[in-house]
């Protein structure tokens, strides 16, 4: 409702936490980071993939936050249980933070200082934004719908994940922000996409987090919702981590976005299909096809997939 919006004041608190949060994450190492280390490249790894264990119909793009890499979720994302999904989580590459004393950590983007009126890191945004685009670009290429395609992460990873899906030119399946705030809070409003704002939302925040206080969460929520999003917010008591009831919720919300696609039915005259055609039902039941040499071998394959 409209009691809810920020007001002026609230905004203006906003615009100092997104650096407050992650120099505390930097000096702390939270609960799902790493040790600081000099040196560091620019240059990305490839995501980790945690592959869907049966008909692979959604994609969801998870990031990691400051100080991890991909990995660092990949056991979670596992014991979701969502076999139709398959999960990329790109790892950060190794950057320069300035309020780290220049020393390098994986992070999204640069955290340049801690007043009011610090700027953000606006190209290592923009460019950690490109790279989520094109990371949906290649799943909608491979045959994943957009609608299809879900992004999300945890602290700086989910102010990437919430900006690249506010700013999408086509609407996505959805977006989860875990323990996260709003980045490029002053450019949002005018670079938000009306496909961007009709994308589903999850917000999750633990009310004991010390890194990115309950209040910036839920500040950020109200920012989002005032522009329009579908914003489904969700408290729980937790720090800056997970719980197991956080990552019900998670799934629920995962699950009824991007459902589960039934199979089509299998065609009655299975001659009239070509060997790619047999061959693709069979990748759709899970059943290998690298033992069938001829296209009787298919179509008795696929024959079983009846029974």
């Amino acid at each position: 409702g409209q009691g809810l919006l920020p007001t002026q004041d609230e905004i203006t608190s906003l615009l100092s936490f997104t650096f407050l949060v992650l120099i505390v994450a930097t000096c702390s190492a939270s609960t799902f980071g790493q040790p600081l280390r000099g040196g560091g490249s620019t240059s990305m790894a490839a995501p980790i993939v945690v592959s869907p264990t049966s008909r692979h119909t959604a994609t969801v793009i998870w990031l990691h936050g400051l100080g991890d890499n991909g990995s660092g979720w990949s056991d979670v994302a596992r014991q979701l249980n969502l076999p139709w999904i398959k999960f990329l989580l790109p790892n950060a590459p190794s950057r320069p933070v300035t309020i780290n004393m220049g020393a390098s950590m994986p992070a999204w983007a640069d955290i340049k200082g801690l007043s009011p009126d610090a700027p953000e890191d606006e190209e290592g945004t923009m460019k950690t934004r490109q790279y989520i685009h094109d990371l949906i670009a290649e799943e909608v290429k491979n045959g994943i719908p957009a609608d299809r395609i879900m992004v999300g992460g945890f602290s700086q990873g989910a102010a990437m994940a919430c900006f690249a899906a506010l700013t999408h030119e086509v609407r996505l399946g959805g977006c989860f922000v875990l323990s996260g705030y709003l980045a490029m809070r002053n450019k949002v409003p005018r670079l938000v996409t009306k496909e961007g704002v009709s994308t589903p939302f999850f917000q999750a925040h633990g009310v004991q987090d010390p890194v990115v206080p309950f209040m910036f969460g839920q500040l950020s929520s109200n920012v989002i919702q005032s522009l329009g999003v579908n914003m489904k917010f969700k408290q729980y008591n937790m720090d800056h981590s997970s719980c197991d009831q956080e990552l019900k919720d998670l799934r629920d919300f995962i699950a009824a976005s991007v459902p589960n696609q039934s199979l089509p039915p299998i065609p009655d005259d299975l001659h009239s299909l070509s060997a790619k055609e047999l061959k693709q039902i069979l990748k759709d039941h899970n059943i290998d096809s690298s033992d069938c040499f001829e296209k009787d071998d298919l179509i008795r394959k696929v024959q079983s997939c009846r029974k």
